[in-house]
């Protein structure tokens, strides 16, 4: 199996990632409706922190009930897949630094964060909505820090929460035209 064959059967396999996608638009939508309770920023920011732990094991279970195989040990970029995955976590450093000295800011950081593991998986899973809408992502969360600087708990949430399921919608979109291409070849 060349590069190009294993990035197509990954995609295929894992529909490009989208039980994942889906759980970070539970996260991100949670993190939203919390927001509407919870007025301490500290408070809110550190439940966006350890929030994020939820992610992959929420994807998984997601994986599951869609009878995805995310993780498939005969493809050799499955642990790339993972390794991309797992960047986020390389910015706990950051993240606590922000929670420490500006907490109303956690969601600016973890959209950027989010938006920017992304692009690898533009080249892996072949799609041009793992560019596009992170993207879309990062630039509302600039956008809004600058315009809307007290809102961020309610507006990132919203931004992101628009851009994950456009992501899912377009990846899927993908994947069925490349399916249909498939059967025609």
């Amino acid at each position: 199996m060349d590069v190009n064959q294993a990035r197509q059967e990954l995609a295929e396999h894992n529909r490009k990632g989208t039980p994942v996608l889906c759980s970070a638009t539970i996260y991100w939508s949670v993190m939203f409706g919390l927001s509407f309770f919870i007025e301490s920023a500290s408070l809110l920011a550190l439940i966006y922190l350890y929030g994020t732990g939820l992610l992959l094991p929420l994807g998984l279970l997601i994986a599951k009930v869609m009878k995805i195989e995310m993780y498939r040990k005969i493809n050799p970029l499955s642990g790339l897949s993972g390794l991309i995955a797992s960047t986020p976590a390389f910015m706990a450093p950051l993240t606590a630094y922000i929670y420490l000295t500006d907490p109303a800011a956690m969601p600016f950081a973890m959209a950027i964060i989010t938006g920017a593991h992304f692009f690898p998986f533009a080249w892996l899973y072949q799609s041009k909505s793992f560019v596009f809408s992170p993207l879309i992502m990062m630039a509302a969360s600039l956008v809004s820090i600058f315009t809307f600087p007290d809102m961020q708990f309610l507006i990132i949430p919203i931004f992101m929460i628009v851009s994950l399921v456009g992501m899912v919608v377009w990846a899927l979109s993908e994947q069925k035209e490349r399916s249909e291409l498939k059967r025609m070849a």
